[in-house]
């Protein structure tokens, strides 16, 4: 009789131990602190995810928007708290060009509560930049760096003067028609 209840034993522990490593896995999936950047230029918000950060050739070059010139960029930093306890530090955002900063742009103290979330938002204005005019198909690039702790998320913003099209082709004028 006591051979009969140990033959179940092993089935009953390997079940357990599949469901521990399952657990494993989904709770170090979603645990943590998380942000999604909010990129809106003309009229077009670009969402960019955490995992697209986790990219190696990311860190390097940023992530890269286009934009008008002259044309406001609305921008919104969201960050997820997926932890048991409250999450606190500084969201920083400047401006940068040639690797020298123009301008600070945000400086905030963000405060997040266990599995809450809170956003912060900010629009970069033309005159933000320190350059009034661009030229006539021209192009510059930023780099905007978001600060939240320890990390760092670099956008790369192309911006280029739209160049006017040719005048469409009216309707030639009257000519009088040569005699023979």
């Amino acid at each position: 009789m006591v051979i009969r209840k140990t033959k179940n034993l092993y089935l009953y522990l390997a079940l357990a131990c599949f469901v521990g490593i399952v657990a494993i896995f989904v709770a170090d999936g979603y645990f943590g602190v998380y942000d999604i950047v909010y990129v809106t230029s003309q009229e077009h918000e670009q969402r960019i995810e955490p995992d697209y950060w986790q990219q190696p050739w990311v860190k390097e070059q940023g992530y890269g928007v286009g934009t008008s010139w002259g044309e406001p960029v609305y921008f919104k930093y969201r960050i997820e708290n997926r932890t048991f306890s409250i999450h606190e530090d500084e969201v920083e955002a400047s401006i940068w060009r040639s690797g020298e900063k123009i301008k600070q742009l945000l400086d905030e103290s963000v405060s997040v509560a266990p599995f809450k979330d809170a956003t912060v938002e900010w629009k970069l204005q033309p005159e933000d930049l320190g350059e009034t005019d661009l030229g006539l198909g021209g192009y510059r690039e930023y780099t905007v760096r978001i600060g939240f702790g320890d990390i760092e998320r670099k956008v790369i913003l192309s911006y280029y003067r739209e160049v006017p099209g040719y005048p469409e082709k009216g309707v030639p004028q009257s000519v009088p028609v040569p005699s023979r």
